[in-house]
């Protein structure tokens, strides 16, 4: 039954479409269209932190790795198709991107996307960073319901997932910073306004290159 459920409210959401939000959403479901994104975040984290900020890196890397193999370990595991792959759904999911892969549970996006908000969240402890990243997340793990590759189950897994690995590689960070740098990470503690700032500004112009694009998209290949 649970499976039942995930199947309705997923073609519930799937059938909600339109030209403009293919071209939007086919544009946030890729993670490359977010990379000046992180190349901003590795920058602020360089200027707050110094020299302490490239093991942040190198924890955010490692956040992002284990989010993305294990994830893809569990497709494995538990097979279970996507909607786009199942042959009970034929003709009745709406797909702009194509079919995808074979299996869906759990999705790598949402679970990828999660573990960097919960771990940079922890690590700025400021609440505008949270809700920033936390909107970031479900915009893009909702993107996957939209493009017809993952149920609402496989989401909130991923996101689940994603989440325990945030705090997990956090917990990490703070034992090795407390070993051997004398907190020297902690003591830095919470972002401020004018941290976060280039953050806001990153958002809102992202989102607007992306609002802006799929009108030209419309207008010219629809």
């Amino acid at each position: 039954w649970i499976n039942n459920i995930d199947t309705d409210i997923f073609l519930g959401l799937n059938g909600i479409h339109s030209a403009f939000f293919d071209a939007f959403f086919t544009i946030v479901t890729s993670l490359q269209v977010w990379f000046p994104l992180y190349l901003l975040i590795v920058f602020l984290l360089l200027k707050k932190y110094g020299i302490s900020g490239l093991w942040i890196v190198i924890f955010f890397i490692l956040t992002v790795t284990i989010s993305d193999q294990t994830s893809g370990l569990i497709k494995d595991l538990v097979q279970r198709l996507r909607p786009s792959q199942e042959p009970l759904l034929q003709g009745k999911v709406h797909t702009p991107i194509g079919i995808g892969g074979l299996y869906g549970f759990v999705s790598g996006h949402a679970t990828n996307v999660f573990s960097i908000t919960i771990l940079i969240s922890l690590l700025a402890r400021n609440k505008w960073v949270t809700i920033m990243f936390l909107c970031w997340a479900i915009i893009v793990s909702y993107s996957r319901i939209y493009v017809g590759v993952h149920y609402p189950f496989d989401i909130l897994c991923g996101a689940i997932l994603g989440g325990l690995i945030g705090w997990g590689v956090y917990c990490l960070l703070r034992l090795f910073d407390s070993r051997f740098q004398r907190n020297g990470i902690y003591k830095k503690g919470r972002w401020n306004k004018e941290e976060i700032v280039p953050l806001i500004i990153a958002f809102v112009f992202i989102f607007c290159t992306i609002l802006f694009t799929s009108k030209i998209i419309i207008r010219c290949y629809l």
